[in-house]
């Protein structure tokens, strides 16, 4: 009989089956002397995360943005919130995230310098996105934000490095849609050559932006065993 986490591989792997998308024309890539937005995809292992400039960012998207006013540089990724939260994870979490609707968050880390020093054991690829396609992005991880109505996030506590913080989000979590399910599907509002469904891993998230990104800092030699979901 299957694990949870040979049916989750298998499953990917069926995924992976499925075609792939080309870029969206006129969003990628950016037009040769156009102006351009650079953001920064990395890797920690099991789960992939989204960097962007806080200088680029508009200032009505992200209103947790203004909890994080010191920092240059914002890294946000989405999860389900039992898993992504959880000091322990234990079979239980893991079957209940993949397999039922469940909330979820956002995790916002705020940091100073190059992703690459920040993040000296992850993955990381730098992107070129068109002036329209970077605020494509930024509108679609703006709309991930539960906000109260006085549009301010639902801060949840303290991340999981750093200056970090959880924030609750809008979306329901379950398989196929893991963290790196979100990634793709953000970089795919950019206009980015990537496909969602091909994307439950951060293998699969990685090894798609390749071909459109430049790898500023290589694969990790070991993998964490949250690999497969957060």
């Amino acid at each position: 009989m299957l694990d949870c986490r040979q049916l989750v591989s298998l499953t990917a792997l069926a995924l992976l089956g499925t075609g792939c998308l080309g870029p969206k024309k006129n969003l990628f890539p950016p037009a040769a002397g156009a102006p351009h937005k650079t953001v920064h995809l990395v890797s920690h292992g099991w789960h992939t995360g989204v960097i962007v400039s806080r200088a680029d960012l508009p200032t009505n998207v992200w209103p947790a943005q203004r909890d994080f006013a010191k920092f240059e540089s914002l890294e946000v990724g989405w999860g389900d919130d039992g898993f992504y939260r959880s000091e322990k994870i234990t079979a239980g979490i893991a079957m209940k995230a993949l397999f039922w609707p469940t909330p979820s968050v956002l995790h916002v880390v705020g940091f100073n310098g190059p992703p690459t020093q920040e993040f000296p054991e992850s993955q990381v690829i730098r992107v070129e996105l068109s002036a329209e396609g970077f605020a494509r992005l930024c509108a679609q991880i703006d709309d991930e934000f539960t906000q109260t109505r006085q549009g301010k996030p639902i801060p949840l506590g303290p991340g999981l490095y750093g200056e970090s913080e959880f924030y609750r989000a809008r979306q329901s979590y379950y398989f196929p849609k893991t963290c790196n399910w979100w990634t793709a599907r953000t970089l795919r509002a950019a206009g980015c050559p990537i496909t969602p469904l091909r994307s439950v891993t951060a293998g699969s998230v990685m090894s798609q932006a390749k071909r459109f990104g430049t790898v500023l800092q290589p694969d990790r030699d070991s993998a964490s065993p949250r690999e497969i979901i957060p």
